[in-house]
């Protein structure tokens, strides 16, 4: 999940590796409070109450904070890296990838698929990450919500955008026919699969 953020918002795998790395080493270097206590918790009665039936909640309650402090921080470093390559103003031209598509290995297997991939890597930032972890991390417009720190409308009206701008930049390369909104496979919206 981690890598896939980041290769969505970096487009690029070397830099995507950087900000995995820097994410788990934040975590090891200095986890949460709240990922500390509750090990500690469940090291002090042989952690008996986070795998008992009536206490799966607390589990389930530390892995979904834990994955939507890796989802912030994730997204956090790729901001930290793009300020940083725009301080040292890196070019792709410079370093020699400018003929290398912006993603390394293609999630899709279909001209049509590939050409909406490259639609969703020209999504501006606050767009694209929005769509991916909706989509591609399979999260409510309400935990987007609260892992990226905005409110839950601006959330909708982000989707909205992108799937505007999608469908203006995909009409131009598919058939009018093709490109009409398809009903995702669990009734969300629009299918971008």
């Amino acid at each position: 999940m981690v890598y896939r953020i980041a290769l969505n918002q970096t487009r690029r795998g070397a830099d995507a590796d950087d900000v995995v790395q820097a994410v788990f080493l934040k975590l090891y270097e200095k986890p949460p409070e709240w990922l500390g206590r509750a090990a500690a918790a469940e090291q002090a009665d042989g952690g008996r109450s986070l795998r008992g039936s009536c206490s799966a909640a607390p589990n389930a309650a530390t892995d979904e904070r834990l994955r939507a402090w890796l989802i912030r921080v994730t997204v956090n470093e790729c901001r930290n890296l793009w300020r940083t390559l725009w301080h040292r103003r890196v070019e792709l031209r410079e370093v020699g990838d400018a003929d290398t598509p912006p993603y390394e290995e293609p999630a899709f297997s279909e001209p049509a698929h590939e050409q909406l991939y490259a639609a969703l890597g020209e999504l501006p930032e606050k767009c694209r990450i929005v769509v991916h972890l909706f989509y591609f991390e399979d999260m409510g417009t309400r935990e987007i919500a609260a892992v990226l720190g905005i409110k839950e409308p601006t959330v909708r009206t982000r989707l909205v955008r992108a799937r505007k701008l999608l469908k203006q930049t995909l009409k131009e390369a598919w058939d009018d026919e093709q490109c009409q909104p398809l009903q995702s496979h669990d009734g969300r919206g629009p299918c971008l699969c």
